[in-house]
């Protein structure tokens, strides 16, 4: 059977039903790109978003959020507070910035990436890691709320991005089972990235084609640029010895992470990719679905299994070709972390260089203990669901397992 989004919560069938009545949910909930910059700024009493290398991106997002995504009244209004939740950011810390200029000459001393495809075992590598008191992880409510994180609105901030993104469970039950969302916990850099708008946030969770191809050609330095000036604002308020982050789109984007962060240490994580591979699509058909009355997994399902095949080959022909330094990347097989995981984080902890803490063992052990896999639920999902031919699929990914010595799970 093909996949099929699970079914809405009643309260949300009921909510979106209003737009009904309303002649549609743009009636209800306009996105436009000038009301909302005008709305940022009006709602902030700032004016200065710091450059305009954001625009053309923004612009574009907001148009094919309006045009492709056929978002329900509750996907309007969970479109229009992440965009001006990103504008407000970008005009406070400009602010910040413009108040402290000092915050800009903060160091970012080798970064550690935690970096694979999605649904590789990044997030727990990364929440292992983050168990190390000298490991510094960004947490959720500081990635959405960056521009509030130093100062005394600090704590609202904290309750409103732990309430607001663990409203994803509200809006799909069922998402619990796939992923778990809390503001406390560490979150990845697309959150960051979003400023800039140009992230696989916006890209990865709305049906919008146009804006998804432009996020695959364009350049990304900005982002990355924008990405450091974070971190080195969020470094003010709490500092370990080191920056410890994650995201699978890191993945797509190598070059332009060594461009900024010539010194970055990257974790890389492999999973067989014929579990990957339907995950990923089931966690993006899911979680479109919370905002659009479609969702077009039969068009997704070629695109994230051939982007996937392209990145990891062109990985592996730039860490050889020397484009990518390959002295700097660490690999780590997903089935070793599973199996024995204070042993694989223990050759991780060797191979950068990283003094192995005390008590770290019964931290990690202890920690898995308490979030065992499948503790939510579990999350199903297969290649037959996607139309994916297991064969084809395999072959493509062959070289990719060979290299790195990644075991079939299927």
């Amino acid at each position: 059977m093909p996949w099929s989004a699970p079914d809405p919560p009643s309260w949300l069938v009921r909510l979106n039903a209003h737009a009904d009545i309303a002649g549609g949910a743009d009636e209800l909930v306009p996105l436009d790109a000038d009301g909302l910059v005008a709305s940022a700024r009006r709602s902030t009493g700032l004016d200065d978003f710091g450059g305009d290398s954001w625009r053309p991106h923004f612009g574009l997002l907001v148009q094919s959020l309006r045009i492709e995504a056929d978002l329900t009244l509750a996907g309007r209004v969970v479109a229009r507070a992440e965009l001006l939740r990103a504008l407000r950011q970008r005009l406070l810390l400009c602010r910040l910035w413009s108040d402290d200029p000092t915050i800009l000459e903060e160091e970012i001393d080798r970064p550690v990436f935690v970096v694979g495809t999605g649904r590789s075992g990044t997030s727990i590598l990364h929440e292992l890691l983050a168990l190390d008191p000298a490991n510094r992880v960004p947490l959720t409510w500081e990635l959405l709320h960056p521009g509030e994180a130093l100062g005394p609105e600090a704590a609202t901030a904290r309750v409103a991005g732990h309430r607001v993104h663990a409203f994803w469970a509200d809006l799909q039950p069922e998402y619990e089972t796939m992923h778990h969302n809390d503001g406390d916990e560490p979150n990845e850099c697309i959150f960051v990235t979003m400023l800039e708008f140009l992230s696989d946030q916006w890209g990865g969770t709305y049906e919008i084609p146009t804006y998804s191809a432009h996020l695959a050609t364009a350049d990304h330095t900005d982002a990355y640029r924008y990405h450091r000036r974070v971190l080195q604002t969020l470094q003010r308020r709490g500092r370990g010895d080191r920056w410890v982050l994650k995201a699978p789109s890191h993945l797509a984007q190598l070059r332009t992470l060594f461009a900024v962060y010539p010194d970055a240490r990257v974790v890389l994580i492999h999973r067989d990719p014929l579990k990957t591979v339907p995950s990923t699509i089931s966690l993006m058909g899911t979680i479109r679905s919370m905002r659009s009355r479609e969702v077009h997994v039969d068009a997704l399902a070629p695109l994230i299994s051939m982007g996937y095949g392209f990145m990891l080959d062109d990985t592996i022909e730039a860490r050889a070709r020397g484009e990518l330094p390959d002295a700097q990347f660490v690999d780590v097989r997903y089935h070793d972390l599973m199996r024995e995981p204070v042993d694989a984080l223990r050759a991780v902890y060797d191979a950068l260089g990283i003094a192995w803490p005390a008590d770290h063992a019964t931290a990690v052990t202890e920690h898995l203990r308490a979030r065992p896999k499948g503790g939510r639920g579990e999350h199903g999902y297969s290649l037959d669901e996607m139309d994916l031919d297991p064969v084809a699929e395999r072959a493509r990914f062959r070289r990719y397992q060979e290299r790195f010595g990644v075991p079939d799970e299927i």
